[in-house]
This record gives C-alpha cells, structure tokens and sequence, in this order.
C-alpha cells in the first residue's frame, strides 16, 4: 500500500469539492457509456445533461493485468478535456466478462494486489478521473471463495480511491438477475457509492424468443418492477440503484408474427440510431421502425415493429422516446439514485430531449 499512499499526497493537497453521486445531490444522477468502438461519437454528446461519461473499457486478464485499454488515455484526451471543461466527470470502466478468467482471479491473492495497484496508477496517471466504475459480469456458478474474493476486491478498490483522494466514487455494475448467486449483493451495495443494476437484455441475442429488451412491466419477471423489488428486498437503499438504459435493441427472426414469436436463430443488435461510421454493419432502430411502422407492446410499453422476409419474419423491440420516458418516470417515482445510459453513441435527438425533460429539475 505504500504506492497508493505516496500518491495520495496529491489528491488530498487541498480540500476541493465533492463530486457528483446519486446519494451526494438533490437531482436524479444521469451517466452514460462511452464505448470504444464509437470513436468520435463523443463530440455529439449532449454534454449538459449527463453528470458521469463511463470510458468502456479497460479489460483485465486472469493474472490481474490490463489486458486491453482500448487506447486509455492517450487516444482519449480530447473527450476527457472537452467533458472537464463543459463539467462532465470522467470515469473509466474496468471489466472483465470471461468466467473462466474471474474465477481464477479471485482466488488469486498476488493477482488481486495486482490489479488494485494497477487501479489506483489508472486513476493517478489522469489528473480529474471521477473514480472507477468496476463490471465484472459472469453468468455462471463459480466457486464461493471467487465470489468472496471479489467483494473482497472491491472493498480493496474502495480504500486505494480513498487513500489517493476522498471524494473519488467506486460504482459496481450488478447484473438484474444473479440466478447463480455469484455475486454478494448486499455487501457490494455497503461498500460502493452505488450499483449500476443491469437494466436490458431481458430478451437477448440468444433468446429462445423475441421480447422487449428492457420491459417496464409484464413479460413475468423479465422487467424493471421485479428487478427492482430484487435489490430493494436484499436492503440497497433505492438512492444507491441506477438502473442502466439501452439506447439499443435486437431484432431476431421468428416464426410468426405476434409478440414473443419463438425465435428461430440468433438476433442481430439494432441501434437506437448512432454516427455512419459506427457499426455500419447494423440495422438502426429508428429507421427499421419507419420503414415498417412501430407497434407498442401494451404490456411493456416498449416499441417494436414486424415485417415479412422470405417464408419467415423479423421482429425488432428497441426503446424510442415514449418508453425511455416511461423509465425515467419510473426512476423518479421509485426515488432512485439515476439512470447510466449505454450507449451515449445511440441517442437520437428525441432521446437526448426526453433525458433532459426527466432530470433537469431536483427530486420532487
């Protein structure tokens, strides 16, 4: 720890101003994600309305080392000055997404150390960083001593921020349903500043059928409603939750035409909308919906739209305007801590206008 403690001397110089959090404000906390693959995307963020940019990603190795930093920082230092300077906060994503990888980790102490040390120099190399937003994400059994050692991590990242500067923020993502309990919720929710709750992909790219990818409501227990009571009843207080906001959909091909048609392969990811040069591969949302005529699921409030192709059909479920709105109520009305929108690169202007309608006024 001696590292983290030389470097604090900086951070801690002088007494500056706390930083934005969902529990440290009298608004609603508005972050979004900034993908790597989005490129210059970021010069047409709405800057004024997002608190937090989340840089996606840093990825980590088994042995605790970066396994990939996507250019971080040095391809990236006209998106952090230009956030600073309109007084958006910075945050670097550090994730791991490999089962296999995560459980060899955490029980690894020497690579444990590792990767805090190199979390604590990731902060310390660019002066202004917000804090660390950590996502771990596995959806598969490990063994209990990897579950335990990674909120014994996080608990580590927690006191290397503190040690470097007090007011740096630690968030978590946390997946929407922990079916295989990898992941100690309660405790993560004491330790962080707050959660980033999954709030998409209810219906996936695998899914045996299509469906809306973030319900507000209906579809059984893949919505917002239960996902939410989930963390309620294991004790997060609700200005710890942000719930995390596509600004993407899927659209699968299905064997007929009604909702929830049972899919007949893989679905293909649709942006919302995003810049010619990202993914230029993709179907975007809002065109395909055009092209096609949107139809609202009544249950979920979530848009979609069906066209005929070959002997089959396609079904695409996005989000547009009236359901992001529906969510941003919903945030309000439960008394949550905000929302992270993924990712900032997909919002259309309709998008950006309804974020700012739900949070440019105090908590009510």
């Amino acid at each position: 720890m001696m590292a983290i403690g030389s470097l604090a001397l900086a951070g801690c110089a002088t007494a500056r101003p706390a930083f934005v959090t969902p529990t440290a404000s009298d608004r609603f906390f508005v972050a979004g994600y900034h993908p790597y693959w989005a490129g210059d995307a970021w010069t047409t963020y709405r800057l004024d309305a997002v608190d937090e940019i989340y840089f996606f990603e840093i990825e980590v190795a088994a042995d605790g080392a970066f396994l990939d930093r996507h250019g971080w920082p040095t391809r990236w230092r006209a998106m952090i000055a230009d956030a600073l300077g309109a007084g958006t906060q910075i945050t670097p994503t550090v994730s791991m997404h490999d089962p296999v990888a995560f459980e060899a980790l955490f029980q690894d102490r020497p690579a444990v150390e590792r990767l805090v040390g190199a979390i604590a120099g990731l902060v310390a190399e660019t002066p202004g960083l917000a804090g660390i937003h950590l996502d771990f994400e596995v959806f598969q059994p490990v063994d209990l001593a990897a579950r335990d050692g990674y909120t014994a991590f996080v608990a580590e990242v927690r006191e290397a921020l503190r040690a470097l500067d007090p007011r740096l923020s630690l968030s978590v993502f946390t997946l929407a349903f922990d079916d295989d309990d990898v992941y100690n919720e309660r405790a993560l929710a004491r330790i962080a500043d707050y959660l980033v709750v999954q709030g998409y992909d209810y219906h996936s790219l695998e899914s045996p059928t299509a469906g809306p990818v973030a319900a507000l409501t209906g579809w059984g227990r893949l919505n917002w409603e239960g996902v939410v009571q989930r963390f309620e009843d294991l004790g997060v207080p609700r200005r710890r939750i942000v719930m995390a906001v596509p600004l993407y959909g899927y659209q699968w091909p299905v064997s007929a035409e009604g909702p929830g048609a049972p899919a007949t392969g893989p679905a293909v990811a649709i942006p919302l909308t995003a810049p010619p040069d990202v993914l230029p591969e993709l179907p975007r949302a809002i065109a395909q919906a055009e092209a096609h005529g949107a139809r609202r699921d009544s249950a979920s409030g979530s848009p979609y739209y069906v066209f005929r192709e070959g002997a089959g059909w396609q079904q695409g479920w996005f989000e547009d305007a009236e359901s992001l709105a529906a969510k941003y109520d919903f945030v309000r009305r439960r008394g949550l801590g905000g929302v992270a929108l993924f990712p900032l690169a997909y919002a259309d202007e309709a998008a950006w206008a309804s974020l700012r309608e739900a949070f440019a006024r105090p908590r009510s």
